[in-house]
């Protein structure tokens, strides 16, 4: 597998993230300046094109759980005929191969990716309510959003812009399952409308991509 030692916006990667690969989309290609995350895989008559993002190794079997659901999607299940060397396709096309499920695995596999994605869209979607500035910054880092990227989509300065990140990180550190929704009292802003729109719309293609 590759080695990365920065983020696909340039940033280092920290010690407690992990890169993961993601479906390489049209957003990606505004915000991506690190070529070097930008990979393709391909599997029989199929390519892939992908793009390694850092995340929280809190975060990283649900996106995993997520990127397999999309090359399930996309390619179907693939299993390596006898005559084909497993070794010599994973360092040809840096795949970690494995066995084709079986058809319970896939359905088990399905429902549990389901239900922890209702949950967490119940619970970001609770934050976005309480505060769409905050709710915004979540999912902002949960995507690896970073550095002037994320104080640009968040519309502040640099100083501001890390009190918002930090008490984000903290948010996903703790985990939203644990937060303290009805003692939050949230941030207001005159941006707030703007922020529920955004964090919305990101949510929902966060939803399109995993579901």
């Amino acid at each position: 597998m590759k080695k990365f030692t920065r983020n696909y916006n340039g940033e280092l990667i920290k010690a407690n993230e992990v890169m993961v690969p993601f479906e390489y989309t049209d957003l990606d290609a505004k915000a991506v300046t690190n070529p070097e995350c930008i990979s393709y895989i391909t599997i029989g008559k199929k390519t892939l094109k992908v793009i390694y993002k850092a995340v929280d190794q809190a975060w990283e079997k649900d996106a995993r759980a997520a990127f397999d659901l999309y090359q399930n999607e996309e390619l179907g299940y693939y299993v390596v005929p006898n005559s084909v060397s497993r070794d010599a396709l994973e360092d040809d096309y840096e795949l970690e191969l494995v066995s084709a499920p079986s058809a319970e695995d896939i359905i088990m596999a399905t429902e549990s990716t389901k239900e922890t994605l209702k949950i967490f869209v119940d619970l970001v979607s609770k934050l976005i309510e309480k505060s769409p500035k905050i709710g915004y910054a979540v999912l902002l880092i949960h995507t690896g959003v970073k550095g002037a990227e994320f104080y640009g989509r968040m519309r502040l300065a640099k100083f501001p812009g890390n009190n918002v990140r930090q008490e984000a990180e903290e948010i996903l550190k703790g985990g939203l399952a644990n937060f303290d929704f009805d003692g939050y009292k949230g941030y207001k802003s005159q941006l707030n409308d703007i922020y529920k729109e955004e964090a919305y719309a990101l949510l929902n293609a966060i939803v399109e991509m995993i579901g």
